[in-house]
């Protein structure tokens, strides 16, 4: 597939630039030779002709200039070429295919499928490389996990993988399929969603991944988990399955609560310790999302989860600029979910507080956060109703629907204050105040 793209790029800048206008339509004509002989005999002498197929002979001259040519121009294009030029032409002719497949130019058979498999184990699974996470002192191991290129820039090569591969250590080396390791600086970390970004500098051309669009990724669609299951022994492995649903959530704390924010995709690509922070391809070779957790219980098979690659790419970008994730929107209050009698009791026997019985759900709140999202428009004492589009019933409800929401999205507010509703628009998303 290189040698094919490469060769076909280069054929047509190469002819773009020498100006020619070559004819490569073969002619249908044969002209007919005519050979004289004479005979050393007086009696007699003839003349033959005898018919020489052109259109054969300009097969065998067309095929050798294409010999040559190809030869030429690959000699000398390919040692020019840059990965990051390769990898936008071969984007490029992935997504015509998939383009073509879309219409039906092209049928997808068992065999196509197989050969988009093998396509991105040769080519887009190698951004996959290990991290090797160690303690103070550089030698004793904390942790081995996964991480994916994701970003070339001059000499430094940026790896996204999760936060808790990284929590326990203070050096950090990334690990390549051959055995060598190079040194990586932590760049920063979202303990909530579970990322973390490392950076390291090569002059070596490596492969870079690419994120696709996991806002359109569907029950159903192939996938492929790429990582170090067990550790480098097993560096690389691929495991093949598919989506078996989206904005999954879960109690991650063990608090009780499911926790916002990260809607995960569930896949049954078999996964293991250390596929931590590998990627999940889709066949198109595009990260679709970062594994992060399975669920391992002698009752169940094949629950994986993996980050969205739409939000793994936003909080990449934050970290690389900023050192932090901005993406998670703070509301900045404090409140008790007045949907529970236990809580309204609370309330009464220690604020003497009394909810009206008209209300029975809602947030009640204790304290605003200065400079928060919702600082000016909510005070100590309200009931908020409903926050964007999500009515309050109860904590659980809010957290799995508010998980939507992004710093600089504008909702609405609706709460009640002293018995009368107010309504604030417009409201923008914040993130967490600076300390």
């Amino acid at each position: 597939m290189k040698r094919i793209a490469i060769f076909l790029v280069a054929v047509l800048f190469s002819l773009a630039l020498a100006g020619c206008n070559f004819d490569f339509t073969t002619s249908a004509v044969s002209t007919p030779y005519t050979t004289t002989t004479t005979s050393t005999s007086t009696t007699s002498s003839t003349t033959t002709s005898t018919q020489i197929d052109i259109s054969q002979i300009e097969a065998e001259i067309y095929q050798r200039l294409y010999s040559d040519l190809y030869d030429q121009v690959y000699a000398q294009v390919v040692g020019n070429i840059s990965q990051e030029e390769f990898d936008t032409i071969y984007a490029q002719v992935v997504q015509d295919s998939w383009a073509k497949i879309d219409t039906g130019e092209i049928e997808v058979t068992a065999a196509t499928v197989t050969d988009m498999i093998l396509s991105v184990v040769d080519n887009q699974a190698k951004s996959v490389i290990g991290v090797s996470v160690y303690a103070a002192d550089g030698t004793t191991l904390q942790a081995i996990g996964s991480g994916v290129i994701y970003k070339h820039l001059d000499n430094t090569y940026y790896v996204v993988t999760n936060n808790h591969v990284v929590a326990d250590g203070e050096v950090y080396m990334i690990r390549f399929e051959d055995g060598t390791e190079v040194p990586a600086t932590l760049r920063g970390v979202d303990p909530l969603v579970d990322l973390a970004v490392l950076y390291f500098t090569s002059t070596e051309d490596l492969p870079v991944a690419t994120f696709g669009d996991s806002d359109a990724v569907e029950k159903g669609t192939i996938v492929l988990a790429v990582g170090n299951p067990s550790g480098y022994d097993y560096f690389g492995s691929v495991t093949y399955g598919i989506v078996s649903g989206t904005d999954r959530y879960f109690d991650i704390d063990s608090d009780g609560t499911k926790d916002m924010f990260v809607g995960y995709i569930q896949h049954d690509a078999s996964i293991n310790a250390g596929n931590s922070g590998g990627a999940l391809f889709n066949l198109q070779g595009e990260v679709i999302g970062i594994n992060v957790i399975k669920i391992a219980d002698i009752a169940i098979e094949g629950m994986g989860f993996a980050i969205p690659s739409s939000l793994v790419e936003d909080i990449c970008s934050d970290i690389e600029q900023y050192g932090v994730s901005k993406q998670k929107p703070v509301l900045g209050i404090e409140f008790v979910d007045i949907s529970n009698p236990d809580i309204i009791s609370y309330l009464f026997t220690n604020y003497k507080v009394t909810i009206p019985s008209s209300i029975t759900s809602g947030f009640y709140v204790m304290n605003v956060v200065s400079g928060s999202s919702f600082d000016g428009y909510v005070e100590v004492g309200d009931i908020v109703t409903q926050i964007g589009d999500i009515t309050i019933t109860d904590t659980t409800d809010f957290v799995e629907n508010y998980s939507k929401y992004r710093v600089g999205d504008l909702i609405d507010l609706v709460l009640i204050r002293n018995g009368v509703t107010l309504t604030f628009t417009n409201i923008e998303l914040k993130p967490k105040p600076e300390a």
